[in-house]
C-alpha cells in the first residue's frame, strides 16, 4: 500500500486524504511521482494505476520499465 506522507503535499492536510478513493489515490500518486518522492510508492499500486496517471510520457515509460523489471 502507498504510504501517506506530507512531503510535497503542502497545500492539503494529508491526514484527511482518503487513499481508498481511486481519484484521490491517482492524484496523490501523480503528485508524488512528479515531485520525485518515489519512496512512498509500492509496485503493486503503481502497476495498477500507472495507465491512468497523467504524467510526463517519458517518466511514465521509466516507471513502466521499473515495474516490469521488478515485478
Amino acid at each position: 500500500m502507498v504510504r501517506l506522507t506530507d512531503k510535497y503535499i503542502w497545500d492539503y492536510n494529508v491526514k484527511k486524504l482518503d487513499l481508498s478513493n481511486p481519484d484521490v489515490l491517482i492524484w496523490y500518486l501523480q503528485r508524488k511521482i512528479e515531485h520525485g518522492d518515489w519512496g512512498v510508492l509500492d509496485k503493486k499500486t503503481l502497476k495498477k494505476y500507472l495507465p491512468k496517471l497523467k504524467i510526463n510520457r517519458y517518466l511514465k515509460q521509466i516507471l513502466k520499465d521499473f515495474v516490469k523489471q521488478n515485478a
